[in-house]
């Protein structure tokens, strides 16, 4: 029941600073941290676009103190924080993350006795996926769509009705991710072309998380039947020395 700026004060204060390398001449920088900050700010209060977090920072001096740390500062244009999204390396904010979970784990907010594997589309903004529009071989695994020729070509499996399964596909992303059970927080996550096997990813995952947190003793590995393979119950049992609770794939 605090009072949402010292709510996201007592958040942000144990975030991890970014490093800005500073550059002679040109406009004058705008600080990582800052704009890191008001990104999940956006996140978590749900506010839907670039512009809209622009606008509540300009209008809302509260949230523009808690991330900026100053009423005064600049505030970044739409155009500085999409330019922020589009080249900060991706180790930095994993570094980010991985220094978060070294602290929840001290301090005993996440054991990760129980993990769970999971996996979510992540769909592009290209003409393919809009079915409004005319496209020839729209789904043609071998025409890359123009708009984000890094995307790959998925399917998502929806349920409309009891026991019966639709399939539909889609020009994207899939997030793969390992999450601490009990806290529902990420513990590892990559995001690859929806192309890519969602099982092939489980077994290099479990070990990259094992080998970043040497302290951590899995007892029990969740998952839906896609990862329900033998190389993958393998490693669960005999690598993990933990138990597989994953439904069998039909």
């Amino acid at each position: 029941n605090l009072p949402p700026r010292i709510l996201y004060e007592k958040l942000f204060e144990n975030l991890p600073a970014l490093s800005w390398d500073k550059m002679g001449g040109g406009r004058p920088p705008t600080s990582r941290d800052f704009i890191l900050k008001a990104l999940i700010y956006k996140a978590l209060r749900r506010i839907h676009s670039l512009t809209d977090i622009v606008f509540e920072l300009k209008n809302n001096p509260s949230v523009l103190a808690v991330c900026a740390g100053d009423v005064l500062s600049r505030i970044p244009s739409v155009e500085r924080i999409s330019s922020f999204l589009r080249n900060i390396p991706n180790q930095r904010l994993t570094k980010v993350r991985d220094v978060l979970v070294d602290t929840l784990i001290q301090e005993g907010v996440i054991t990760a006795k129980i993990v769970a594997l999971d996996s979510g589309p992540i769909l592009a903004n290209v003409k393919e996926n809009n079915l409004k529009t005319s496209v020839k071989d729209r789904f043609d695994k071998d025409r890359r769509p123009k708009g984000d020729p890094e995307a790959g070509l998925g399917i998502m499996v929806h349920y409309p009705k009891p026991f019966k399964k639709e399939i539909c596909y889609f020009w994207g992303y899939r997030n793969h991710i390992i999450i601490d059970a009990e806290t529902e927080l990420s513990l590892w996550e990559k995001t690859l072309p929806a192309s890519k096997s969602e099982m092939r990813q489980a077994i290099p995952m479990l070990k990259e998380l094992i080998d970043r947190h040497p302290l951590l003793e899995i007892e029990a590995v969740l998952g839906d039947a896609i990862y329900d393979t033998e190389d993958i119950l393998k490693f669960i049992i005999k690598e993990l020395k933990a138990k597989p609770c994953i439904p069998r794939n039909p």
